[in-house]
């Protein structure tokens, strides 16, 4: 299991990268819809400090394996939030 704070700069690397693609398309690609783009940003936002929250706080659980449990549920979230964003981006030039 990665150390919590490489896990937090993983999901703050990868909310960066997704903040600067949505950026991206609301400022260069045409027909982009301004506002939701912006509630796409808004979205990984909220998706950064959720994660890092979750991130720091497992709960209270003693058990090394519930801990393990914990965070592989954790990076399964993260994953499919992070498909889900991306595919808001794709939809943001259509």
């Amino acid at each position: 299991m990665a150390k919590r704070r490489i896990l937090k700069k993983e999901v703050a690397d990868v909310a960066g990268e997704l903040f600067a693609e949505t950026l991206f398309c609301s400022l260069y690609l045409p027909n982009t819809d301004k506002e939701k783009a912006d509630q796409v940003m808004t979205r990984i936002l909220d998706m950064q400090d959720n994660f890092i929250c979750r991130i720091s706080h497992p709960d209270g659980k003693d058990n090394s394996v519930l801990v393990k449990a914990y965070y592989k549920k954790l990076k399964e979230d993260l994953q499919k939030e992070v498909n889900a964003i991306a595919e808001e981006i794709r939809e943001l030039s259509k």
